[in-house]
């Protein structure tokens, strides 16, 4: 049953609750489009939306029991968010955002994002392969879920996987197309699948800088060039 309509300038969220107990708080300037969607399947749960946030485009799902999803102020995310096993967790930082990006927890886990990080379009993540590998022998499983856990100020170019598991460190720079399967330092670019360090100590700029000094290095116009693996329309 739809429950609520609240929303900014932009239009109101839908908010449709067929379970118990499940909590909604959102700031009152939060503002959404295209058919942004609250769905409760289950108990106990908890969606919280910061301050200035926008959602275009969006589903943010809670198909099961004691899950949270938090999303921080002055977001900009298209895509869907969607907590499909009991105990599980997205959590967004500030001023984080995604052109379309899809996050699914189909086992207990948690997703964490830090703040300023920027996905482009199909980016996808779970913390689960969502069916079990066994040991022939024994029968025990082999891919148990793992968390994913991504640093602040974090670019995924177009087209990126993240598979469970994989620990992404701040100011890091993932290429276009490639697939994260462990750990990836902090201030890297990493392409390829998998993802491997091409180059360490960078960080990057949402603007398209031209030459000019930047933390005390002249940029020179190779450095402008585009980066391999990464998509110049970044």
């Amino acid at each position: 049953m739809e429950v609520a309509w609240v929303g900014g300038s932009q239009g109101g969220i839908s908010v449709m609750d067929n379970g118990h107990n499940n909590q909604v708080d959102i700031a009152p300037n939060f503002a959404c489009s295209g058919g942004a969607r609250i769905v409760f399947h289950g108990n106990n749960n908890h969606v919280i939306i910061g301050e200035e946030t926008v959602i275009s485009a969006g589903l943010v799902e809670m198909r099961n029991h004691d899950s949270v999803i938090r999303i921080g102020a002055n977001c900009r995310l298209a895509g869907s968010f969607r907590c499909r096993a009991r105990n599980t967790s997205i959590l967004i930082g500030d001023c984080t955002t995604t052109m379309m990006a899809h996050l699914s927890l189909h086992e207990a886990g948690t997703i964490t994002i830090g703040e300023d990080c920027m996905f482009s379009g199909d980016i996808m993540m779970d913390v689960s392969d969502m069916h079990s590998i066994l040991d022939a022998e024994t029968g025990a499983r082999l891919n148990p879920a793992q968390d994913i856990e991504i640093g602040d100020h974090v670019w995924l170019a177009q087209g990126v996987r993240i598979m469970k598991g994989a620990l992404i460190g701040q100011h890091s720079v993932i290429g276009s197309r490639s697939m994260v399967m462990g750990a990836i330092p902090s201030h890297s670019l990493a392409v390829g699948v998998p993802a491997r360090v091409v180059r360490s100590g960078i960080t990057w700029d949402r603007r398209r800088l031209g030459a000019k000094k930047m933390l005390g290095t002249q940029v020179t116009e190779g450095m402008l060039e585009p980066l391999d693996g990464i998509s110049a329309g970044e």
